[in-house]
């Protein structure tokens, strides 16, 4: 019988909490050492963890009627891409940008971040999903 790292063991608790949510964690796409931009001068992010995750948005204080949630989130991940690494997360089809990190857990599993919601319009360039 093997046991379970304990990012294994907190993937297969939150499978079980109906808070979690698929996630997936991007991070700058690099070549050489460099990130990759696109033709228009933009960055081009590639998958970095197929995880689990949630959502707080009780941190917004200000009232948004955008169609599209667009205040601060702290958004919660099981990962083990190091806080430095990540730069979006997908989640519920809507991608979160990370603007810090928040906390991490002793474990170092969870990490949550301080997020900005984008736009449909403002969709990222994924080079290798």
């Amino acid at each position: 019988m093997s046991k379970l790292s304990a990012l294994a063991t907190a993937k297969r608790a939150a499978r079980q909490n109906p808070a979690f949510k698929q996630a997936i964690v991007y991070a700058t796409a690099t070549d050489a050492g460099a990130p990759v931009y696109t033709a228009e001068g933009e960055l081009q992010y590639d998958k970095a963890d197929d995880t689990l995750g949630y959502i707080d948005k009780t941190k917004e204080t200000v009232l948004t009627l955008a169609a599209t949630y667009q205040g601060s989130h702290l958004v919660t991940v099981l990962s083990e891409v190091a806080p430095n690494g990540a730069a979006l997360i997908l989640i519920d089809s809507t991608f979160y940008q990370i603007v810090s990190v928040h906390s991490s857990n002793v474990l170092a599993t969870m990490v949550t971040y301080d997020c900005r919601a984008l736009d449909a319009t403002d969709a990222p360039t994924i080079r290798n999903a």
